[in-house]
């Protein structure tokens, strides 16, 4: 599976605790690397709040 390039990054809000994932900083605590854009994000991932899963986020304006 290739990569998505992040042009423009985005954030995305957790609906259950309100953490923001940033694709520009990514997750890296979690293995998820700066830049990585949020469709790259494996499936499996979780809050690192609150353990919700992936689908529990919204893309949200910050």
């Amino acid at each position: 599976m290739a990569e998505t390039r992040v042009t423009e990054p985005r954030t995305w809000m957790c609906l259950i605790c309100g953490w923001i994932y940033d694709e520009a900083a990514g997750d890296a605590e979690h293995g998820i690397a700066p830049g990585t854009a949020w469709a790259d994000v494996p499936m499996n991932w979780t809050c690192p709040e609150c353990g919700a899963r992936k689908e529990d986020f919204e893309m949200v304006q910050v």
